[in-house]
């Protein structure tokens, strides 16, 4: 993520209502391939998804016709218990939705474009920003990934 969109991202961030203090400072990013920029309709439909909570923040997104891919790029916080491992983030449910979303909308029997693809979803990545670390970006990774081997598989990693 570049400077501008670290900066974007910590000022849409920290204008979302209902959050407390300490959370506007432990952010994770998340950027997610889908194979489509073509369809108007598909791509409404995963981003209905990605604006059904307002803590996960759309900073980001860019369309390659040639490829018929798209990238957005999220950012929302994470919770902590008392002993200081992540419990929550706004993420793991906004890439869900999304997910299932493009599931519904995106056929790739009818797909075409110069980028090989691994399906609906070709990849995500998850990486800390602000005050986060790479041990809060893996675990969003894997209680995504729990839930993907039982419904939807796609790949993840984390930076």
């Amino acid at each position: 993520m570049r400077n501008h969109e670290r900066r974007e991202a910590m000022d849409l961030s920290s204008s979302c209502k209902n959050k407390k203090a300490a959370n506007q400072s432990m952010l994770l990013c998340c950027k997610i391939f889908f194979s489509e920029s073509r369809s108007r309709p598909a791509l409404d439909a995963i981003e209905r998804a990605a604006r059904l909570d307002p803590e996960t923040v759309i900073v980001n997104k860019f369309e390659d016709r040639a490829y018929n891919r798209t990238r957005y790029t999220l950012v929302s916080y994470i919770v902590h218990d008392s002993t200081g491992s992540a419990i929550y983030s706004p993420l793991q449910q906004t890439v869900l939705a999304m997910v299932e979303a493009a599931y519904g909308a995106i056929n790739l029997e009818l797909h075409s474009g110069a980028h090989s693809r691994l399906g609906v979803v070709d990849d995500f990545v998850l990486h800390p920003l602000a005050r986060s670390s790479l041990d809060e970006a893996a675990w969003l990774a894997k209680a995504v990934a729990a839930w993907q081997q039982i419904s939807r598989p796609f790949l993840y990693n984390y930076l």
